[in-house]
């Protein structure tokens, strides 16, 4: 473990990875797998910890679970009393599944679910089930446990879609017409952005892509995965730089051309705004391990 911002090249011998206690403080790092860090209920909960993502401060309290998705920078910053439980895992796990990858867009919006939410408590309760069953089984070593380690994560996320649906979707009646098909359109649209965020892509041809007006469109894109269009576009030509950045031996220039930003000051400067860091220190931070 290092307390830099270079992905830590680690490998499970295993599909899931557990962590059995979370260090009370670990540095800012990054890595391309997805983690879920929970917090015991019965957790004496006197000091709690505090956990950076992204450069937003999450205190979790007994019942939370906090997601960490694959390319975030985040660092423990405090965890007194030791309570905290985690796992990590692949992200293919999810986006290699077409049923699961169609949400991965909507599930990344999410981070700290808590459970003195009204709205979350029933799905923090779920999760903190599914992650202490999966630690039980690891610790059980019974024939399967690996197996049963994943149905574990996939009943997880199962009833996590199950939430998603339940309060993402639209309450604008004529939306919710025929909402299904709404939603697999939004999610082909993510797909399509995903994939040629690298290109001159705008609102109305991307809409007229998937057969909507550009106007209905922008409302339920907006509604559906919780930010507007560009600000979506930016995120994923700022994912895309970022695998370049750490795997790539292009400049800098040259790597915010290939992820579609147009101009080298945009994408310094949104590169800060996301990542708490310049381009240029990513990478010599990478190159220096």
């Amino acid at each position: 473990m290092t307390n830099n911002k270079k992905p830590e090249r680690f490998y499970f011998p295993q599909p899931i990875n557990v962590i059995p206690v979370v260090p009370t403080k670990y540095g800012l790092h990054w890595h391309h797998f997805t983690e879920m860090i929970f917090y015991p209920m019965d957790a004496p909960g006197k000091s709690y910890p505090k956990i950076v993502v992204d450069q937003t401060v999450y205190e979790m309290h007994p019942g939370d679970t906090l997601l960490i998705w694959s390319s975030e920078m985040h660092a423990v910053e405090s965890n007194a009393d030791t309570s905290l439980l985690g796992i990590q895992f692949s992200s293919s796990l999810l986006t290699d599944l077409p049923e699961f990858a169609s949400y991965a867009h909507l599930f990344r919006n999410y981070h700290l679910i808590r459970r003195d939410d009204p709205e979350m408590e029933y799905l923090a309760e779920y999760m903190h089930a599914k992650l202490s069953q999966l630690v039980d089984v690891r610790k059980s070593q019974s024939l399967f446990h690996g197996v049963e380690e994943l149905i574990c994560v996939y009943e997880l996320f199962m009833e996590f879609g199950r939430f998603l649906q339940n309060t993402l979707l639209p309450k604008d009646p004529t939306i919710l017409q025929g909402s299904n098909r709404t939603i697999d359109k939004i999610n082909a649209a993510c797909r399509y952005i995903v994939e040629n965020c690298d290109k001159d892509l705008t609102l109305d041809g991307v809409a007229d892509h998937v057969g909507f007006s550009s106007c209905y469109f922008s409302r339920v894109f907006k509604q559906t995965i919780q930010c507007n269009f560009v600000e979506y576009l930016t995120l994923q030509r700022l994912k895309r730089a970022q695998n370049l950045l750490a795997d790539s031996d292009s400049a800098i220039t040259t790597i915010a051309m290939e992820s579609g930003f147009k101009s080298i000051s945009t994408f310094n400067r949104v590169f800060q705004k996301y990542k708490g860091c310049s381009p240029s220190e990513f990478k010599r931070h990478y190159l220096q391990n």
